[in-house]
């Protein structure tokens, strides 16, 4: 058997061709890799400071909102305490030691009446009747206690009478909003 020179080492240079040409391979798959992991982490680190961008916006607009929210909580304890000086202006001029009813005022309709909240206040009606308890019949009031008037409100009624006993007087049992002490104002009802 004649062999020729390469015969013997055409096997083993296969087999290096293969292995040279597999290594190539696994090399361009590196690299390849490589390109793209590296356009992966670009594009990742780009989203990242796009993302970094738009929180630092959004943290410089939420701390105007914050800073305008705090502006305005501040004008609103302002007003807050003007409101409060206003009342206690309110109140030094209207004591509570003063009355709020005024007189009874005939509407120049038969026998109707009304007696106005004159003050700046809230009253609480507690009750309503006439002055004399058995003239109750003779009064009928347009609304039933307890209520509250506010400042300029009226309350109206009719105070029917007789020659013997004349119109009752309206008996009026109250108290300022926000207090307990009940108060009792009488008002005579003349035409």
């Amino acid at each position: 058997m004649n062999t020729g020179p390469w015969e013997w080492t055409l096997p083993t240079t296969l087999t290096v061709i293969g292995l040279a040409i597999t290594l190539a391979i696994a090399i361009a798959g590196w690299v390849m890799t490589a390109i793209k992991d590296s356009r992966n982490a670009k594009a990742a680190r780009e989203k990242y400071e796009a993302d970094v961008r738009r929180a630092d916006e959004m943290n410089a607009t939420l701390k105007s909102q914050l800073e305008a929210a705090r502006e305005s909580a501040e004008a609103l304890r302002a007003q807050v305490e003007q409101f409060k000086e206003a009342n206690r202006i309110a109140d030094d001029a209207n004591p509570f030691t003063s009355v709020p009813w005024g007189d009874a005022e005939w509407t120049r309709h038969g026998s109707r009446f009304t007696i106005r909240n004159k003050s700046s206040r809230n009253v609480v009606v507690v009750n309503l009747s006439a002055s004399d308890e058995r003239l109750d019949g003779l009064m009928h009031f347009d609304q039933q206690p307890p209520f509250t008037c506010e400042p300029n409100s009226r309350i109206s009624y009719l105070a029917l009478g007789t020659m013997q006993t004349g119109t009752p007087d309206a008996v009026i049992e109250w108290h300022w909003d926000g207090s307990d002490e009940i108060r009792t104002t009488v008002r005579q009802n003349i035409k």
